[in-house]
């Protein structure tokens, strides 16, 4: 990663992840989702590692669990949050993570980790930063904000066309 990751690191906060820390301070702001819990399980299974991740969300008044087996920690937990979300959400069937930047600052294995994932629907790109000492929740902080943010926006697009319905369908 070496020079690019200097370079990504170097820049300002992502705008996703500003215009969500910047809503959530809010009185009045309500998630689109509340993650309830999750779990994974990181298994050696038929001579091969298998990583599986169950996730279980509050949409509304209704809790949704689902789980999924993945490469790694944070692709599981990405296919189990998708298949929760997709439910409630269908529109997030186009978003892909289409970028995966990680880097540790620090000298022991307590390091603060910064994750950015780069997201896509189309035409429409976005990149959320999550930090943690622990690589697999700064992973998931990404992947959390990535989604949640997706869902705001095109609820705020919904919203708006609503009240104008002469604005753009795209």
């Amino acid at each position: 990663m070496g020079e690019r990751a200097s370079i990504f690191y170097e820049t300002e906060t992502p705008q996703a992840s500003r215009e969500l820390a910047e809503l959530r301070t809010s009185p009045d702001y309500v998630p689109p989702f509340e993650v309830v819990r999750r779990r994974v399980i990181d298994d050696f299974y038929e001579g091969r590692m298998t990583i599986d991740a169950t996730v279980v969300l509050r949409v509304g008044d209704v809790e949704e669990t689902e789980a999924a087996r993945g490469v790694g920690v944070v692709h599981a937990l990405d296919l189990a949050l998708r298949k929760a979300l997709l439910k409630y959400f269908p529109f997030l069937e186009i978003v892909r993570v289409t970028e995966t930047y990680t880097h540790a600052s620090g000298e022991s294995t307590e390091a603060e980790v910064m994750s950015a994932k780069k997201f896509s629907a189309g035409h429409l790109t976005w990149t959320p930063l999550g930090k943690s000492a622990n690589s697999d929740e700064a992973g998931w902080k990404t992947l959390v904000d990535g989604y949640e943010w997706r869902i705001i926006m095109e609820s705020h697009k919904r919203q708006r066309q609503g009240e104008n319905p002469r604005l753009s369908r795209r």
